[in-house]
């Protein structure tokens, strides 16, 4: 899909300056394994009080990432033994979460070590994938899918097994995306969760494009939504245009991107954010509240967004709430 340069200019003008007209879901994605400290109280490394930082900016839901394989068929956050599911490592953290009715997606999968569909079998996987419910109290569970490891089909087979006892438990898939669509690959796994009856919505990582595209991140980004809305089209022809925009979030990468000299600004996040609103989006979402913080940078960093590009903590995840 291309945007004519009027229309860029309309997008930009239009977008950027339009006031937020409906409720939006803002749930930013945090690596619990960065940022841990020792807790005197529980005797234990513990991850960074994400439940004060989100009271303290309104932030309703959260990401909370990421659940790999740290063995063979050994769940852990980080893939980090240490941190497994087994002695429910970050538990504190939820229960205090929901108790201030913060919404917790938990997020498996992801760039870095194995996806859990490598080794568990399928009945293995819905175990985990209830456990984690149960602990954590998850609402959502959310399965990034981009390094190659991921059995598709068996984890497809789990979650339409789950499912089935599982309804009021919300399922996304996060995939990589060009300005112009999903890969092939994740075009497929759509496809095949189409096929198995599952309800899902789909998360894209509107990042990294590569040295190819050079235009304004936040009309990549919107791009990518109307390329993915046009394929969601094909896939459900029973649903209209709003039932499809609300299938579809949006993952920007805050700030300086891996793939340079890409840049995602605030004025970027507040243009998507309004696009958001407009289309009645799913959701937005960002990698990451942990980068959400000004630093100097001038590459991708795990704890700032880098380029002077904000003047405070936060300053994103409330340009995509439209403040």
């Amino acid at each position: 899909m291309k945007t004519n340069a009027f229309l860029t200019l309309f997008l930009i003008t239009n977008l950027a300056f339009a006031a937020p007209s409906n409720a939006l879901t803002i749930s930013p994605y945090v690596d619990v394994t960065l940022d841990t400290h020792w807790s005197q109280e529980s005797q234990s490394i513990e991850p960074m009080d994400y439940k004060k930082i989100a009271v303290d900016n309104h932030i309703k839901e959260l990401h909370l990432a990421f659940i790999v394989d740290s063995a063979s068929c050994a769940p852990a956050w980080g893939g980090l033994a240490d941190y497994s599911l087994a002695t429910t490592w970050g538990k504190n953290l939820t229960d205090g979460m929901a108790k201030e009715h913060i919404d917790i997606t938990v997020a498996f999968g992801g760039a870095l070590g194995n996806d859990l569909s490598m080794n568990c079998s399928s009945k293995s996987l819905e175990d985990i994938f209830k456990d984690t419910v149960d602990n954590y109290h998850a609402k959502k569970l959310d399965f990034d899918i981009e390094n190659g490891t991921t059995n598709v089909p068996k984890l497809i087979e789990s979650l339409k097994n789950f499912q089935k006892d599982h309804q009021d438990i919300k399922l996304s898939f996060t995939l990589p995306t060009l300005p112009d669509g999903l890969t092939p690959s994740g075009e497929d796994v759509l496809r095949q969760a189409v096929q198995a009856g599952i309800v899902f919505n789909v998360n894209i990582m509107a990042m990294d494009y590569g040295p190819a595209y050079t235009e304004d991140m936040a009309i990549s980004a919107i791009k990518a939504g109307q390329s993915l809305h046009s394929f969601l089209k094909k896939l459900y022809p029973e649903k209209n245009d709003r039932d499809c925009w609300q299938l579809i979030e949006i993952t920007p990468m805050i700030g300086v991107n891996d793939s340079n000299p890409e840049q995602f600004t605030l004025q970027n996040a507040k243009t998507l954010s309004v696009f958001a609103r407009q289309q009645h989006l799913g959701g937005l979402a960002m990698w990451s509240l942990n980068r959400d913080k000004p630093c100097s940078n001038g590459w991708a960093s795990f704890n700032c967004s880098g380029n002077n590009l904000q003047t405070h903590d936060y300053e994103f995840v409330h340009a995509l709430m439209g403040e």
